[in-house]
């Protein structure tokens, strides 16, 4: 493998850095950022300028004990979502810094499955009357447009086999929200996510390692009168690539770092975190940046959940320079 190689890779990862978020921490139980979207070769930025797509299929499912769902507490939640996640990067020709200057803008699709259950025990009353036990459900879907990322400024430099960027993310308020309903595509909020990422490339040996730290501020979702606490994203993957097939492990850590706030925050500071791991496979047919397509598949395993959801991600991701 040579320079177009990792460049190729960059391609498929460039986009991986602009992923709109799914409610889901905080209310909702969610972070802006979906947990686990940067991967391999996460640090690099493309040096040929053009227009690079990659669309994610990102499926996640989990339960939480409790959280905030507009503004109410809600107990026993089941939660699952698929994300259809088109992210367009424009790496222009301009080189600020002596680096690669980009733009991007992701939208998404999201289909979004809530369930409530409420557990009520068996009770004795007062003349000794047995009542109970049941459970009562309520549950909600949606299919409709999520919230949009905007990174107006990314810049990326090279070293050798090291690459890096630093961008800056704005998460815009554009999904289907409603106090009403419980599958809202939206957080209702704007969030200010900067980000460093780096990649160490061999290409004598196929090692890559990548690593990306992520911090976001969140505005109020004035519906509901509940400001998030600021969260940390830690993202990292180490692949071996064999030829065009890399294979490796992926992982990630989302931790709320200050207390959620505001008159809707019934459950106090309700500060988050949940880790995650998983195998991650990566294919790509050329080592030519103009031409390669690449195909990202990975699985996240979550532990380690405080006051956020648990579960699975399965991501499915292709990439390309038209």
């Amino acid at each position: 493998m040579g320079r177009k190689s990792v460049i190729a890779g960059g391609l498929a990862l460039i986009a991986a850095a602009f992923a709109p978020g799914a409610a889901q921490s905080a209310e909702f139980g969610a972070s802006p950022w979906l947990k686990g979207y940067t991967d391999v070769f996460g640090g690099v930025i493309p040096s040929v300028p053009g227009f690079y797509l990659r669309t994610d299929v990102y499926d996640y499912s989990g339960s939480a004990d409790a959280t905030i769902f507009n503004g109410l507490i809600e107990l026993g939640v089941d939660q699952s979502f698929t994300a259809t996640i088109p992210s367009l990067t424009y790496v222009t020709p301009w080189k600020p810094l002596g680096g690669t200057f980009a733009v991007n803008v992701t939208p998404s699709v999201v289909a979004m499955d809530v369930d409530v259950g409420l557990g009520i025990p068996t009770f004795t009353g007062p003349r000794g009357n047995t009542f109970g036990g049941f459970t009562v459900n309520r549950g909600d879907t949606n299919l409709a447009l999520g919230d949009t990322v905007i990174a107006p400024a990314i810049l990326g430099w090279d070293e050798g086999n090291f690459h890096w960027n630093v961008a800056a993310f704005i998460l815009a308020p554009t999904g289907d929200y409603r106090t009403d309903q419980l599958a809202n595509t939206s957080l209702n909020h704007w969030a200010f996510m900067p980000r460093f990422a780096a990649t160490y490339f061999d290409p004598q040996t196929g090692w890559q390692a990548t690593g990306a730290v992520l911090y976001t501020w969140n505005t109020e979702n004035t519906a509901t009168n509940y400001k998030t606490g600021d969260i940390v994203n830690l993202e990292g993957t180490i692949t071996k690539n064999f030829g065009p097939l890399g294979v490796g492990v992926a992982s990630y850590g989302m931790i709320q770092v200050t207390g959620d706030s505001g008159a809707g925050a019934r459950l106090g500071s309700f500060e988050s975190e949940v880790y995650g791991v998983g195998p991650i496979v990566t294919f790509t047919t050329s080592p030519d940046p103009t031409k390669a397509l690449t195909v990202i598949v990975k699985y996240y395993k979550e532990f380690g959940a405080e006051n956020t959801f648990e579960g699975e991600t399965f991501d499915a991701a292709v990439s390309f320079k038209f």
